[in-house]
């Protein structure tokens, strides 16, 4: 975890029930700590979409391997 100095303290208004679920379902201990793990995670896949949104942007990506092509059709003879 990062150190003291990078947190700051803030007061939300949350659902404690989406809370209480979040923190389960991340497997933390603390509602900082699930906040925390949902603010990071919800950064990075903004991060990832726009990279997306770039990689699409410049043409997509060459599937190589044709692993994304449908399968040839059969012939009727």
């Amino acid at each position: 975890m990062r150190s003291a100095r990078a947190l700051a303290r803030k007061n939300l208004m949350v659902d404690a029930g989406n809370i209480r679920v979040l923190k389960r379902v991340l497997d933390v201990a603390t509602e900082s700590e699930a906040v925390r793990i949902a603010v990071r995670d919800r950064l990075a896949l903004e991060e990832a979409q726009a990279a997306l949104g770039r990689i699409r942007a410049r043409g997509g990506l060459d599937d190589i391997f044709r692993r994304s092509a449908p399968p040839p059709r059969k012939s009727a003879g």
